[in-house]
């Protein structure tokens, strides 16, 4: 393996070259299969790029007019009258329109289009077109997410209308109103674009952008180092290469990135609410921060703590490995001769799955397993690639979510019973976890317009996991953006999952 990566080491230095000033060159972790805004809520670095919503986040996370120019609501929460921008167009010449955010929501809301957006689109009752640049859109019911969920993509009528937008060729050669033109994707390696001197709202200042698909940390961070590449989000384990290197920055950014353990219901251990709360105060959440994340992010309880949605007080599982053993007692297992809580005969033993090209997931797995083991529980780590495996029929996995945005992405596909993903393709309820207090909780969230409210039912919705734990919540992670020392322009924001929304300034990025 010490020779493979000195092989790999020598290679990057002989292949190094210089990027021309014109150009910038970023790596970003994963790769998306279509590039189409309608298959990525997480609002992917591509899909942010080449596209533009009707609204968008600044760097402090206000929602600002995009293609929209205004809007106006009404009272009841029902009715959005948008109006648009008329100077937009598309990157092959066509104007603009409200032809094309109809054609949109009604794609994103569509089943057979099998767009993961489709829960934030579900309550669209009717959607008229004014003129060319005033839509009206009637929803059935209040729901305060809705602007937000306007930020995605919009999608070009003229070159999607009777097209199957699952296979359409549209998804490897997009076109869409944003900063950045599509020129050329090599799978597996890169994504080169242009700037579009047609941008409506703002000078483009860099000419080219190329984005490199980089998954492994350690290969991005020798880019880096060598020169091929100008930034990335790079370990937090391997920023002493470049601490004190006038020839980098870094900019440390915070994000609702959170690690968990996702929990099977279907599991004849796991679906006991004691074994789970038991495995909750087994793990000592402090420590991973400290030791495997080396400061780099902060405890998490819940999936809300980085959101306006946070209540200032919350129960909590505190590391408490007798209480852990005590309610197994108290579930009816007893410890047999070798030190391992067993029941009817069965020991206490399941699976921890992991993305097996993920090391800090492979890491958590493993720190996890331990932690069981000190109390009397053992487990198997099972590492395997990212979707190849069935997260929804793992005993347990090693899960990832959180969205800067409305509370109410990445909670509500999450953790609701009807998003059991058993009972819906594009659910994300993938632990088969079924709570009528969350249900409650979230439906109420997401269907009024007062704020205090709203907060009140998050509270309900935290507290309820709290009571039937579905995760244990592990960590929140914070991102490390470094960068050639020579851009100016980077400004730092809340990043999502995957870091997601740390280019999202970045037509104002130049190389001087």
């Amino acid at each position: 393996m010490f020779r493979f990566w000195i092989f790999i080491l020598v290679l990057f230095v002989n292949l190094q070259a210089k990027i021309p000033k014109d150009t910038l060159i970023i790596a970003v972790e994963n790769e998306i299969s279509r590039i189409n805004p309608a298959y990525s809520e997480d609002h992917d670095v591509l899909i942010n790029l080449i596209f533009s919503g009707l609204v968008y986040f600044d760097q402090d996370m206000n929602l600002k007019p995009d293609l929209a120019k205004s809007w106006k609501i009404s009272k009841n929460g029902l009715v959005y009258d948008i109006f648009l921008r008329d100077d937009v167009l598309w990157h092959d010449g066509v104007k603009f329109s409200a032809q094309d955010v109809k054609f949109s929501i009604d794609a994103f809301k569509n089943s057979k289009n099998n767009s993961p957006l489709y829960v934030n689109f579900d309550n669209v009752k009717k959607i008229e077109i004014i003129n060319p640049y005033h839509i009206k859109i009637t929803l059935f019911e209040p729901y305060p997410a809705f602007l937000d969920a306007l930020s995605i993509g919009i999608l070009p009528k003229h070159l999607l209308e009777n097209k199957d937008l699952n296979t359409a060729s549209f998804n490897e050669h997009p076109i869409g109103t944003g900063a950045y033109k599509f020129v050329e994707w090599k799978k597996g390696e890169y994504v080169k674009l242009e700037a579009n001197d047609k941008f409506y709202r703002a000078k483009v200042k860099t000419p080219k952008l190329i984005i490199k698909h980089i998954f492994d940390p350690l290969i991005a961070s020798m880019e880096l180092k060598n020169g091929t590449i100008d930034a990335a989000l790079i370990d937090n384990s391997l920023l002493n290469i470049f601490k004190n290197n006038p020839k980098f920055k870094i900019l440390r950014e915070k994000s609702v990135d959170y690690r968990a353990l996702m929990f099977n219901l279907n599991n004849e251990f796991l679906k006991d609410v004691r074994v789970r709360k038991a495995l909750n105060y087994a793990v000592d959440r402090e420590s991973i921060v400290k030791n495997l994340l080396h400061g780099y992010g902060m405890v998490a309880f819940h999936p809300l703590q980085n959101s306006w949605a946070n209540p200032k007080h919350f129960n909590s599982f505190n590391y408490d490995a007798l209480k852990a053993e005590k309610l197994l007692l108290d579930a009816g297992f007893t410890k047999n001769k070798d030190g391992i809580f067993q029941k009817n005969g069965k020991e206490l033993k399941f699976q921890i799955y992991a993305m097996s090209n993920d090391p800090l997931r492979v890491s958590l797995a493993g720190i996890l397993q331990s932690e069981f083991r000190k109390i009397g529980v053992l487990t198997q780590i099972v590492a395997k690639p990212a979707g190849s495996f069935d997260y929804s029929k793992a005993d347990s996995f090693v899960i990832g979510w959180g969205s800067p945005f409305d509370p109410d992405f990445h909670t509500f596909r999450v953790f609701e019973s009807s998003q059991d993903s058993d009972l819906n393709e594009q659910g994300w309820n993938f632990g088969h976890y079924h709570n009528k207090k969350v249900d409650d909780s979230l439906f109420r969230a997401r269907n009024t317009f007062d704020l205090n409210e709203r907060k009140k039912y998050y509270k309900e919705f935290i507290d309820a996991l709290y009571d039937d734990p579905p995760f244990i919540f592990l960590v929140y992670l914070d991102f490390a953006l470094v960068y050639d020392a020579k851009i100016k322009g980077i400004e730092s924001r809340i990043l999502g999952h995957h870091g997601v929304g740390f280019t999202s300034n970045i037509y104002e990025w130049v190389k001087l």
